[in-house]
């Protein structure tokens, strides 16, 4: 028996093509999937559920995801939206548009009903912390739910002027559904959050890459691992299987990459305002001008802040006042400093490498197709690169998707860690088959 037989223990046995069956996925040329595999070239469309409270009843699950969508004219509408913003201004433009239409989901009292009221965001505050020193010294804060001896662990990377706390409802939702079979690992990015502050020079993908490493070597020495980034942290992620491809090929099970972008992020969203010359001078200010600092500060946070805040939801209306003041403080707490030294990185990394490596792993890439900060089309640009990857663009959502629809981006990615619970177990069977064959062969020798 392995470590992930129990309660659902027949379930996780079952192979691949047995619970693509039990799941309903037909095999014929009009639908979506042949035998639980993506069709190749068309986004796969699920669609979001109303926002509610994960019971603690609700059963471990390793299945595959009940999949709807592939209508031509869904993929038609979502195609349409799968564009490059022409630079600077047409990025300042569109996101200015959304930052005016967000000033009122901080409003007290905007709605009457709000589905989160009450919630507390800081919940991960109350699981297991430590500090875990990266390569140059920065304590990196770290949380952990689930027991320590879990046979798998899922580490949750969050993005630019976020916290680990943005990962909430998953935290939830999946201690729901696999209760003891996973351990979760979150912790604050360098500059963010609870960690400590990096130096410019560090502030870099390449540095991200290898802060993830650090962590995954200090919480989860051995064993499989399932990595989920968002955003930045999706291009942590990828730039750690660029910098660490045998560590992927032997341990990491599945990928998550959530509202992010391989590379050429200065060409549209959120890089065209990065990009600019004025967000260079100022961000120049601040790191070389003591004497200006503090206005320089106050200057780029005026600017910058209501734009990533702007850009984050795809609806903003429809936002919940809980959820949307929690993401505002969220970016606003996140030192000046933090926001200029990432500049460079972000406009100008490329992770393409990494490609190469993930069609190998179970990735999912996930993104809103109304996200003005990594726009759709970088998420199809990493699709083109990993045809087995399965593609779901959540309709209305925008850069905070898993906050906007937790429940929806809770069960895909709980849907990626089963799958990789299930490769996992294959790989130990046939490992254990072929130990069998070989003490079969040395005793026939011996005989």
């Amino acid at each position: 028996m392995t470590g992930f037989e129990g309660a659902d223990g027949e379930a996780a046995g079952k192979t691949a093509d047995e619970t693509a069956r039990q799941g309903g996925i037909e095999n014929d040329d009009d639908n979506a999937y042949t035998e639980g595999a993506p069709k190749r070239g068309r986004p796969r469309l699920r669609f979001p559920r109303r926002p509610s409270r994960s019971s603690t009843r609700t059963p471990v699950e390793v299945r595959p995801p009940e999949v709807l969508g592939g209508d031509p004219d869904e993929v038609e509408a979502v195609a349409e939206k799968i564009r490059t913003p022409g630079g600077f201004a047409a990025g300042m433009s569109a996101l200015g548009a959304a930052t005016l239409g967000s000033v009122g989901t901080l409003m007290p009292g905007r709605r009457a009903s709000d589905p989160w009221a009450g919630e507390d965001m800081d919940e991960l505050g109350v699981d297991r912390g430590s500090m875990v020193a990266a390569t140059d010294g920065v304590p990196l804060a770290v949380r952990e739910a689930g027991p320590t001896d879990a046979p798998m662990t899922v580490v949750f990377v969050h993005g630019y002027t976020l916290t680990m706390d943005t990962w909430h409802f998953q935290r939830r939702h999946l201690a729901d559904r696999f209760g003891s079979e996973i351990r979760m690992v979150f912790y604050d990015q360098r500059g963010h959050g609870l960690s400590g502050k990096s130096s410019i020079e560090n502030s870099t993908i390449d540095q991200l890459a290898r802060d993830l490493s650090t962590v995954i070597s200090a919480t989860a020495p051995t064993g499989p691992v399932v990595v989920i980034g968002h955003s930045m942290g999706g291009m942590t992620v990828m730039g750690y299987a660029v910098r660490h491809p045998e560590a992927v090929r032997d341990r990491v099970m599945g990928v998550g990459l959530v509202a992010t972008a391989m590379a050429e992020l200065s060409e549209s969203g959120l890089g065209s305002v990065l990009d600019s010359k004025a967000m260079a001078r100022v961000a120049a200010l601040i790191n070389r001008s003591p004497g200006v600092f503090t206005s320089g500060r106050k200057a780029l946070g005026a600017i910058i802040s209501p734009f990533i805040y702007g850009g984050s939801f795809g609806d903003p209306a429809s936002m919940s006042p809980t959820v949307a003041r929690f993401v505002d403080k969220t970016i606003n707490s996140t030192d000046v400093l933090t926001i200029a030294n990432f500049f460079e990185t972000l406009t100008q990394h490329d992770e393409s490498e990494a490609m190469p490596i993930l069609r190998n792993v179970r990735t999912t890439v996930l993104c809103g197709d109304r996200d003005l900060l990594t726009p759709l089309d970088r998420s199809v640009d990493i699709v083109e690169e990993l045809p087995d990857a399965e593609f779901v663009v959540v309709p209305g959502s925008g850069h905070m998707v898993m906050l906007e629809e937790p429940a929806h981006v809770s069960e895909v990615l709980g849907d990626l860690v089963a799958d990789a619970i299930v490769e996992w177990r294959e790989r130990e069977r046939l490992a254990e088959a072929g130990g069998r064959s070989r003490d079969s062969g040395r005793s026939a020798k011996a005989s």
